[in-house]
């Protein structure tokens, strides 16, 4: 039997500062490591624009 070990907020915060993740796109998602290509301009545009509006519709 295969088991995952699931990495806590802690852990992934000890490994940034011990520079384990130094220029890797790492982000800990449910417990696991994911690679991520780097945001692009148009993700980042249009991920500001979507955030702003759901901004401001939620705070009415």
């Amino acid at each position: 039997m295969v088991s995952l070990a699931k990495w806590s907020i802690t852990d992934y915060h000890k490994m940034i500062e011990a520079g384990i993740l130094q220029n890797r796109h790492i982000q800990l998602i449910d417990g696991e490591l994911i690679e991520m290509n780097p945001e692009g301009l148009i993700h980042a545009a249009y991920g500001g624009s979507i955030a702003d509006y759901l901004r401001q519709r939620l705070s009415s």
